[in-house]
């Protein structure tokens, strides 16, 4: 009883070109003609870091792939947390990442806190909640070295601790791609920097509200190296981020789930005449446990990527849509 509460109480908180893109050249290029520059960005950095550590790139290890391609039209699963269970591999673990991607999720969604050493860690929360870990909740990662949250076991686990961002990150190479949600707007500098120091920028993006997206992502001298997803709650937010922030590293556009579901109906209308004109993909998240019929149903409104907190049932729901649409593999 008592694990079931904690996943309850944990929900309400955690609220080479393929083949599907033919010939076209934005496969490599990033696809974005539709975005106007701001001319204050500096979208000529070097972004060498990008370039990937595979002879022939697939959307499984590269951005630049499909992903930020709009003429692929591949359905994205993203794996909330990875494929947790309060049964064995508990949310944010690696036995969770291992299994989502072993299962084929396109990417994996994780969470970054900054420690008092500098080190980008991957929790959920800090101070860390009786419900997350079973030796260390209250405690603030801010406030602790790297060494003393990877020492924390991740509940209801006694084997499975935190990860450093950078284990994480070396992991997913070649396997999986990444997106960081930094629970912390003073921590995306060192996300950032971290993403860099591993030679990661073409298979990790960043999630970020609007404010942050022209505040605490900028302080970083690197913001216009990575990707990033912008998080909206409002048209309002959305045309923001297209005509002010109006960055070309901007790929997707996430609209929140209570916005979506209060304005379904117009959802269509946004992807179409607002979104994916301006060169983003549109990005959404499913409701709690949802059925097969929950994502198809996303997919068809004309969303791109869904994350997923039923990481099974989308994979089915993937692989028929990405079917009726010709691509393989689905």
């Amino acid at each position: 009883m008592f694990q079931r509460l904690a996943l309850l109480s944990f929900l309400a908180l955690t609220g080479a070109c393929s083949s599907e893109c033919g010939s076209n050249a934005k496969c490599a290029t990033g696809g974005f003609e539709n975005v106007s520059d701001d001319a204050s960005a500096d979208t000529s950095t070097d972004i060498s870091a990008e370039v990937t550590t595979t002879a022939s790139p697939t959307w499984r290890d590269s951005l630049k792939v499909c992903w930020t391609d709009l003429t692929c039209k591949r359905a994205f699963v993203i794996s909330h947390g990875g494929d947790w269970s309060i049964d064995d591999f508990p949310y944010d673990s690696e036995g969770a990442f291992h299994r989502a991607a072993d299962k084929g999720a396109d990417g994996i969604k994780t969470d970054v806190h900054v420690t008092k050493d500098n080190v980008a860690v991957v929790t959920h929360s800090s101070p860390l909640l009786s419900y997350e870990t079973t030796d260390c909740g209250g405690k603030k990662v801010e406030e602790m070295t790297a060494d003393e949250v990877t020492k924390c076991h991740i509940f209801p686990s006694d084997t499975e601790t935190f990860q450093r961002l950078d284990t994480v990150l070396e992991w997913a190479r070649g396997k999986v791609v990444l997106m960081l949600t930094v629970k912390e707007p003073v921590d995306f500098p060192r996300a950032i920097q971290t993403v860099m120091e591993h030679n990661a920028l073409d298979y990790v993006f960043l999630e970020a509200g609007v404010g942050d997206l022209q505040n605490a992502v900028t302080q970083s001298p690197d913001w216009q190296k990575s990707w990033y997803n912008a998080s909206v709650d409002n048209e309002a937010e959305l045309d923001t981020v297209i005509q002010t922030v109006k960055s070309p590293r901007v790929a997707f556009l996430e609209i929140s789930v209570a916005y979506q579901e209060a304005e379904n109906a117009k959802m269509a209308a946004l992807l179409s005449q607002k979104i994916h004109p301006a060169g983003m993909r549109g990005f959404v998240s499913t409701i709690h446990l949802p059925a097969v019929a929950d994502h198809q149903a996303l997919w068809d409104a004309g969303f791109d990527v869904i994350m997923t907190y039923n990481l099974d049932n989308a994979l089915v729901a993937r692989k028929a849509v990405n079917a009726a649409r010709g691509i393989a593999p689905n």
